[in-house]
C-alpha cells in the first residue's frame, strides 16, 4: 500500500477512534478506559507509523477539549508513530512498554513543568494514559493471535506477529485474561468504595443542614411565641379607652422578654403610627436612645396592622443596635377590632451563627443559610460582620441548588477549567434542607478532595494488583507454555534430526511428562517415523541393488560397444565413399550410445558412492575452452560466446570435463533451433564461477531443482522429442559435490537458462 493510501487509512481509522473514546469505560469514578487507542494502534502495527500517528492525531482531538491542553492529543500521536516505527523489529505490546518506559520525561516536562499540575497529579495521569495504552496493545496482540483474524490480516501483519511463538501467544492471551478480571473486580470494588464515601458525606452534609435548619426554625417559633405572649398580656392591660400601659410598664416587659428568651435579641413595643414607645435594650451601639424612633417605614409594620396573627418577616437590613441582617417576629395588639400597637423582637442571628460554626465536623465543610431571594444570610466559612444579605453564591451552585428539593443531596463543578487528574476533584456536594417558616435554604457543601484522595488511593491500589495479577499471569505462563511448548519442540528437533539423517531421532522421551494430547502428538510420530525408516531402507535397498544392476549391465554393455567401434574404425580405413558416410554415422550412434552406458555406469557409481577423484592442479578454463569449441563447432546452427579468465586449481580433469559436456550439451541440445551459447569463468570471492547460458526453451521454477534428480526430465510437451537419459544434470551436481562445490540452475529473462557452478579455489 502507498503511503497516500496509508495515510487515508490512517485518517479513517482515527475518526473511528474518536468514535470509540465517545464510549469511555468508567474503571472508578472520574477515571475512564478509553478504547480510542486500540483503534489507533491497530493502525500503527498493521500500517506503519505515518498511519499510525495520524489515526492518533485524529482520535486524540477529542482531549483538547476535555484537559484544555494539547498533552494528552501529542502523547497518542507520538504513541502511535513509536509503536508503528517499531512494529517490524517489536511485537506490539514490547514497542509499548519501551515506549511508556521513555515517557517519564515528557510528563515531567508537559505536564509538570509547563502545566504546573502537582507532582501527585501528574503521576495519576501518566499512570492513567500508560494503562489505557498497554491495556489496549494487550488487546489488540491476543486479537492479532486469533487464527481467523491472522487468516484476512495476514499481509498486513509484522514479522514479530506472523511468527510469534506459541509460548509468547499462550502468555500474552493469559495475561490479558488476568488483568481484565482483575480490572473489571478492582473497579468495581473502587467504585463501591467511592459510593460508600459518597454517601457517608452526603449523610454528614444532610445531617448537618437538618440540625441547623431545626435550629433557625425552633429559633423563630420561640421567638414568635414571646411575641405573642407578650401581645396578649399587654392587650389584657389596656386601658378601658383602649390605651396601651406607661412606658416603664412596656420597658419592664420588654426586658423579661429579651432576658428570658436567649432566641431574642432585642424588642420594642410600637404605636399603631409606627413610633418605637418602649425599647429593650434602652439605647443604640452608640449610645443614643431607641425609644422614640419612627418605624412605619418599615414594610413589616405596615403588614401587622392588618394581621390578626403573629408574622415574621423576611431578612432585612437592621438599624440601631443591628449592624447586619436580622429578621424578626411582630404580633398586633388589638382592643376587639381596634389595632392599638403592635410587640417586634428581632431575632439573635450571631447566636444562630456561632451554633451554624460550631456543627461544622470536618475542616472542609462549609454551612450556608440563604434567604428566600438567595442572599446569604450567614457563610460559616466567613467572618460573622462580613455576612450580609446582600451576598450571593456561586452561579453553578445557585443554579444546582434550586432543582434540588429539601432534603435531597446534589453536586455541582466548582472549577470547569480546572486542569486535574481525577474530575471528580472538582466536584462539590452539597445537601438542601428548608426553614418553612421564613423561606430560607440551608445549604451543606464539601469539596471532592477527600473522595478524589480516595479514587487516587483506590486507583493504585488497582494498579498494583493489576501489577501483581499480570506478574503472576506472565509467570504461570512461562511455566505452562514450557509444558506445551517443550513436547512440541521435542517433536520439531526430532524431526529435523530425522531430515539430517538421524533416523534413530525420537521424540518419545521429550513427552513423557506432556499432557496426554501431546504426548499422543510424540508417540504418532514415532510411529510414523518408524514406519518411513522402514519404507526408506526398502527404497535404499532397492536403488543399492537397482545400482549394482545398472552398474553391471554398463560394464556389460561396454565390452561389446568397445569391440563394435574398433570393428567399425577397420572397416572405415578400408571403405571410402557413401560406404564411409554409413560408417562414420555408425561412429557417432556408438560413440553416442558409449556415452549414454558411461552416464548410466557413473550414476549407478554414485549411488554406490563408488565414484573416486583423481584431482591435479589444472586450469579450468583451458578445459572449459576445449569442451565448448569442439561441441559447439559440431553443432552449425549455434554460435559460441567465450569470456575466460584462468582458474588455477586442485580438479578431476576427466570429471570436469564431463561437466562442462553435459552443460554445454544441453544448452544446444534445449536450443532446437540454434542461437548464441554464452560461456564464461571467473575468479569470486575465492570460488571458481562457471556460467553457461541460452536462448532457447528455457525452463519453469518448479522444474529448477527437480531436473537435478536421477532420471528426471521436464515433462512439457516441447522436451518429449529430445533425447536423453535425464542423468546428465544429477551426475554434474554430484561430480560438483565431490569438489566441495554447488551448482544452481534458473530460467534467464527473455528466454533460455542459466547453469552456474561455483567451486572452490585455493588460497592465492
Amino acid at each position: 500500500m502507498k503511503l497516500v493510501g496509508r495515510i487515508g487509512c490512517g485518517v479513517a481509522l482515527g475518526l473511528l477512534g474518536w468514535a470509540v473514546n465517545l464510549a469511555a469505560l468508567e474503571v472508578l469514578p472520574g477515571v475512564h478506559l478509553l478504547l480510542g487507542p486500540l483503534v489507533v494502534l491497530a493502525a500503527a502495527v498493521l500500517l506503519g507509523p505515518w498511519a499510525g500517528g495520524v489515526a492518533g492525531a485524529v482520535s486524540g482531538l477529542r482531549t483538547l477539549a476535555l484537559w484544555q491542553h494539547p498533552w494528552g492529543w501529542l502523547n497518542i500521536t507520538l504513541e502511535g508513530v513509536f509503536v508503528g516505527a517499531l512494529r517490524r523489529r517489536l511485537t506490539p505490546l514490547m514497542a509499548d512498554l519501551l515506549y511508556w518506559s521513555l515517557s517519564p520525561l515528557y510528563f515531567a516536562l508537559t505536564y509538570w513543568f509547563v502545566e504546573d499540575i502537582p507532582a501527585r497529579g501528574v503521576l495519576v495521569s501518566a499512570l492513567k494514559q500508560a494503562v489505557n495504552g498497554l491495556l489496549s496493545v494487550l488487546a489488540l496482540q491476543v486479537l492479532l493471535l486469533v487464527p481467523g483474524v491472522r487468516g484476512r490480516l495476514r499481509p498486513l501483519l509484522p514479522p514479530p506477529l506472523a511468527e510469534v511463538s506459541v509460548g509468547r501467544a499462550f502468555g500474552t492471551a493469559l495475561t490479558l485474561g488476568a488483568v481484565v478480571p482483575m480490572l473489571v473486580l478492582g473497579g468495581a470494588e473502587g467504585r463501591e468504595r467511592y459510593e460508600s464515601q459518597l454517601r457517608q458525606m452526603d449523610d454528614d452534609n444532610l445531617h448537618t443542614a437538618r440540625l441547623v435548619a431545626n435550629e433557625v426554625d425552633s429559633s423563630v417559633g420561640h421567638v414568635t411565641h414571646g411575641v405573642n405572649q407578650l401581645a396578649r398580656t399587654l392587650t389584657a392591660g389596656l386601658s378601658a379607652t383602649g390605651q396601651l400601659p406607661g412606658a416603664r410598664y412596656l420597658e419592664g416587659e420588654l426586658d423579661a422578654l429579651v432576658t428570658y428568651s436567649p432566641e431574642v435579641l432585642s424588642a420594642y413595643v410600637g404605636s399603631p403610627e409606627g413610633i418605637a414607645l418602649a425599647f429593650s435594650p434602652r439605647n443604640d451601639l452608640a449610645g443614643q436612645p431607641l425609644a422614640g424612633q419612627d418605624f412605619s417605614d418599615r414594610p413589616y409594620v405596615v403588614r401587622v396592622r392588618h394581621a390578626s396573627r403573629p408574622l415574621v418577616s423576611d431578612v432585612q437590613e437592621g438599624r440601631g443596635r443591628l449592624a447586619g441582617t436580622l429578621v424578626v417576629a411582630l404580633a398586633p395588639i388589638r382592643n376587639a377590632e381596634r389595632y392599638t400597637g403592635y410587640v417586634l423582637a428581632s431575632m439573635d442571628l450571631p447566636r444562630l451563627r456561632q451554633y451554624t460554626r460550631a456543627q461544622v465536623t470536618d475542616t472542609l465543610q462549609r454551612i450556608r443559610v440563604l434567604d428566600s431571594r438567595g442572599g446569604v444570610v450567614f457563610d460559616s466559612a466567613l467572618k460573622e460582620d462580613t455576612s450580609s444579605g446582600q451576598a450571593v453564591i456561586d452561579a453553578a451552585l445557585a443554579r444546582e441548588q434550586k432543582r434540588v428539593p429539601s432534603g435531597a443531596t446534589g453536586a455541582y463543578a466548582a472549577e470547569h477549567d480546572a486542569v486535574t487528574a481525577v474530575r471528580v476533584g472538582t466536584l462539590h456536594h452539597f445537601a438542601v434542607v428548608e426553614v418553612p417558616s421564613l423561606g430560607w435554604r440551608v445549604l451543606v457543601e464539601q469539596p471532592g478532595a477527600r473522595l478524589q484522595s480516595e479514587v487516587e488511593h483506590a486507583y493504585f491500589s488497582l494498579l498494583g494488583t493489576m501489577a501483581l495479577a499480570t506478574a503472576c499471569a506472565v509467570a504461570l505462563a512461562f511455566a505452562f507454555s514450557r509444558t506445551i511448548v517443550a513436547p512440541v519442540q521435542g517433536v520439531s528437533h526430532a524431526a529435523a534430526r530425522q531430515v539430517a539423517g538421524d533416523r534413530a531421532a525420537r521424540a518419545t522421551e521429550a513427552a513423557l511428562d506432556a499432557p496426554r494430547e501431546l504426548r499422543q502428538l510424540a508417540e504418532t510420530f514415532d510411529q510414523m517415523t518408524g514406519q518411513l525408516a522402514r519404507q526408506l531402507e526398502a527404497i535404499e535397498r532397492t536403488s543399492r541393488e537397482k545400482d549394482a544392476f545398472l552398474s553391471i549391465a554398463s560394464h556389460e554393455l561396454k565390452t561389446p560397444l568397445t569391440a563394435l567401434k574398433a570393428h567399425v574404425q577397420m572397416l572405415r580405413r578400408k571403405l571410402d565413399g557413401a560406404h564411409g558416410e554409413r560408417l562414420d554415422n555408425v561412429s557417432r550412434q556408438v560413440d553416442r550410445v558409449t556415452r549414454l552406458v558411461n552416464q548410466m555406469l557413473d550414476a549407478s557409481q554414485l549411488g554406490l558412492e563408488q565414484l573416486p577423484l583423481h584431482t591435479s592442479r589444472l586450469d579450468l578454463s583451458e578445459v572449459v575452452r576445449h569442451v565448448a569449441e569442439t561441441l559447439v563447432a559440431a553443432s552449425p546452427l549455434h554460435t559460441l560466446q567465450l569470456t575466460l579468465e584462468p582458474l588455477v586449481g586442485d580438479f578431476d580433469e576427466l570429471r570436469l570435463e564431463q561437466v562442462v559436456h553435459n552443460l554445454v550439451s544441453n544448452a544446444i541440445k534445449y536450443s532446437p533451433t540454434g542461437g548464441l551459447i554464452e560461456v564464461h569463468t571467473r575468479a569470486r570471492d575465492g570460488q571458481a564461477e562457471l556460467c553457461v547460458a541460452d536462448r532457447g526453451l528455457g525452463l519453469r521454477v518448479e522444474d529448477e531443482e527437480q531436473l537435478f534428480g536421477r532420471f528426471k526430465r521436464g515433462d512439457r510437451r516441447e522436451v518429449t522429442g529430445i533425447s536423453g537419459l535425464g542423468v546428465g544434470l544429477y551426475v554434474s551436481r554430484e561430480i560438483i559435490r565431490l569438489h566441495s562445490g554447488r551448482i544452481t540452475l534458473r530460467s534467464r529473462e527473455g528466454g533460455g537458462a542459466v547453469a552456474t557452478v561455483w567451486l572452490p579455489l585455493p588460497p592465492p
